[in-house]
């Protein structure tokens, strides 16, 4: 079957890889049939896949960061396939993409930046200890490193535990976050670090602390 941009537009890819996933789940055992089934959705699948990647305006793929865009972009497009059974005729298979595509985006960059974050205490762990120089016995990096309450916050909340690290334990100034964050500007940057301050307030109070613990686990944070 040939298939093609003067052929099909999105709508008929998707009528048509679900009719085939259909016939595929009441083929029973006919074998014959299921592989028939199984090489036309590699197919349909293989031109959605070439359509993202000519038009990556269209699919929303062109602002995200080229070092996540094709790894977003093939996880998007897995979640589109497995989405195809329910689409709907009004439903626009670009603009599902072009969502699914940067909420994809943003899960890759915030676990990029935490790991780098993480990198970077490493590392400077790494020189005091080359160079001789004793750890740092502050309650600041006790509590990033040490404390329950901020490792739960940190796997529950890492967008936000990665900007109060960047900020409190890496001592980076708002110039070098706003760069760092790819941030419209310092602002924003410390919009973003108010507010990870105010979550984690939340955090500590809903994880039972009372009124003095919560006050001395956010002495480490002051409020920009």
């Amino acid at each position: 079957m040939t298939i093609g941009p003067m052929y099909f537009s999105d709508a008929e890819i998707i009528k048509r890889l679900q009719t085939v996933l259909r016939n595929f789940s009441e083929a029973g055992s006919d074998r014959t049939r299921k592989d028939s089934a199984v090489r036309e959705v590699r197919t349909l699948a293989a031109e959605i896949g070439e359509r993202i990647y000519d038009e990556p305006e269209s699919w929303g793929i062109s602002g995200i960061a080229p070092e996540f865009r094709d790894d977003a972009a093939a996880a998007a497009l897995v979640l589109f396939l497995l989405q195809v059974p329910s689409f709907r005729g009004s439903q626009s298979a670009q603009e599902w993409f072009s969502n699914a595509a940067e909420k994809k985006h943003q899960q890759f960059r915030d676990v990029s930046q935490r790991k780098g974050a993480e990198r970077e205490v490493q590392e400077a762990t790494e020189r005091r200890l080359r160079d001789g120089q004793p750890e740092e016995a502050s309650d600041a990096v006790a509590a990033f490193q040490d404390n329950r309450v901020w490792k739960r916050f940190e796997g529950k909340f890492p967008r936000d535990a990665s900007t109060l690290r960047l900020r409190y334990l890496l001592k980076r100034d708002i110039a070098e976050m706003a760069t760092m964050l790819d941030a419209p500007s310092p602002r924003a940057v410390t919009m973003r670090i108010n507010r990870a301050r105010d979550r984690f307030r939340t955090f500590c109070e809903n994880a039972g602390l009372n009124v003095r613990e919560t006050t001395e686990m956010l002495e480490m944070f002051v409020e920009e």
